[in-house]
């Protein structure tokens, strides 16, 4: 009789959570190219990243606790999806004509909340089949330097609860049984049930813990030292920009008024190598990093978001006055057919790791001066400034993960059109009795990238600093106020 093969050595490498080394949150959230989604419908297969589900309602407490354990499962496990409209045990498509899973972003963050500590991010896309079939997909982002735990007990069902509050779920193999003499590995969810299972998933934590305790380090032992010829590349860049900006200006519906009230906020990497992003991959990247600005800046048009589900894509584009020769970049320009009360979007994202996006004032549109007795030109919020700032910063910080080589960034940020504006913003109280001295204001900061870790309100303080003293000469915000604003973000409350 040949001797039992271990499970071990029939699982694909990198699946065996306990032989293999941690994958890290990066690689198994790494950027996918739409196509790689669609084939998570068109061509199914089992994995312990992807959890199939058939038909559930999303309102019934079993099938909320369900989701919320497979959530916390692929959470520890560094990431990964959910896929609605399958059969679980033969992959085939049922229940998806009309889809009767009704998932949504709301319904599964109010499951995470519910049961989930810390919370998980969850993205929620609905795609199409090349069937023809309506699935939803949830992808789940990995866990961070804690694991994902269960806070409140599931309902009970054949006498065992679906969720035991205190517990940890990771996905894994079962025994999937498929006729009667065989027996197939079949990925699911479960509680972590021995010392065994814990390994993978605290060498995971312990590497992001590690990563943020080497990333304070790094900011306290660099300082603030300047680098004036990588300061010259970002401002040559930014320039670039901003004039590529100003060329589009006349084919906007509000050129006279855009033309001389917009503002430029830039950033920079500067690299250990002469490392690229893949161009194939960095529409993908930016999406990530604007899903993850999503959990903080809610309900405004996220900066550098490429726009799937608008008429306008981004495309690739050169420009030799950046500096950086034939090299191209992704470019955005919504100054064309826009609604005055729409945001003038135009945004450039380089390889090399340089950023820029050019605005209008919120302050400006005709919605937020609608029963307000206010005119464009006439005022101007810290509060929006600081969720503009901190924006920049954040995303700065998150994009900066996809290069893993970063020393330093630059930010070099201006405005234009502040002269006659005085401090003010609907839902805050300003007092503030002169006008802006100056039409024009500009900074530029170098800050250790290790330092946005912890220190980003920091930053958006210093950043912020020369326009408010441009206001009011005492007026200083620190970088404690500027945290305490984070809730109005998360609120949905742009500024």
């Amino acid at each position: 009789m040949s001797e039992a093969v271990p499970l071990a050595d029939l699982l694909p490498p990198g699946d065996d959570t306990d032989r293999t080394s941690p994958r890290l949150e990066s690689d198994v959230f790494a950027a996918t190219a739409p196509s790689d989604l669609q084939a998570l419908i068109d061509d199914p297969c089992r994995s312990l990243d992807v959890e199939y589900k058939g038909w559930r309602n999303l309102n019934h407490p079993e099938d909320r606790a369900e989701l919320a354990r497979d959530i916390a499962a692929l959470a520890n496990h560094g990431g990964g999806h959910v896929v609605f409209g399958f059969c679980r045990e033969t992959l085939v498509a049922e229940d998806t004509q009309p889809f009767w899973t009704r998932c949504t972003e709301e319904q599964v963050a109010g499951i995470v909340r519910d049961y989930l500590d810390p919370p998980v991010r969850c993205e929620v896309t609905a795609l199409c089949s090349a069937a023809g079939n309506l699935h939803s997909v949830i992808r789940v982002a990995g866990h961070g330097a804690v694991p994902v735990c269960i806070v409140r007990d599931g309902p009970v069902v054949g006498g065992e609860k679906l969720l035991e509050r205190g517990s940890c779920y990771i996905r894994k193999y079962g025994a999937a049984m498929f006729g009667r003499h065989i027996s197939l590995p079949a990925p699911e969810s479960g509680r972590i049930d021995s010392p065994r299972e814990w390994a993978s998933l605290i060498r995971r934590c312990v590497r992001q813990d590690r990563e943020t305790l080497l990333a304070m380090i790094a900011a306290a032992v660099e300082g603030r030292a300047k680098d004036p010829t990588f300061e010259q590349r970002v401002r040559t860049w930014h320039d670039a920009a901003h004039a590529a900006f100003l060329a589009l200006v006349p084919r906007s519906p509000v050129a006279a008024q855009l033309r001389g009230r917009h503002f430029a906020l830039s950033y920079g990497f500067e690299l250990a190598g002469r490392r690229m992003l893949e161009r194939a991959q960095m529409t993908e990247l930016l999406r990530l990093a604007a899903f993850e600005q999503r959990m903080t800046f809610r309900g405004v048009l996220n900066m550098f978001d490429p726009p799937y589900r608008r008429t306008l894509q981004p495309c690739f584009v050169a420009d030799e006055a950046t500096g950086d020769g034939d090299i191209d970049f992704l470019e955005v320009a919504w100054l064309r057919d826009r609604a005055p009360t729409e945001t003038a979007d135009f945004w450039r994202v380089s390889p090399l790791g340089h950023a820029t996006v050019v605005r209008d004032y919120a302050e400006d549109r005709t919605a937020d001066n609608g029963g307000r007795d206010m005119q464009p030109g006439q005022w101007f919020s810290p509060n929006a400034l600081a969720h503009e700032l901190a924006e920049l910063v954040c995303h700065a910080r998150i994009l900066g993960r996809f290069f893993g080589d970063v020393r330093r960034v630059c930010f070099r940020c201006e405005w234009w059109g502040l002269a006659g504006r005085r401090l003010f913003d609907p839902n805050a109280s300003w007092v503030s009795t002169r006008a802006a001295s100056d039409d024009h204001r500009g900074v530029t900061l170098q800050v250790s990238a290790a330092s946005l870790s912890e220190g980003w309100a920091e930053a958006v303080a210093q950043l912020m600093a020369p326009v408010l003293r441009n206001f009011e000469p005492d007026l200083h915000l620190d970088a404690g106020w500027v945290r305490t604003q984070t809730e109005r973000w998360q609120s949905g409350e742009a500024g």
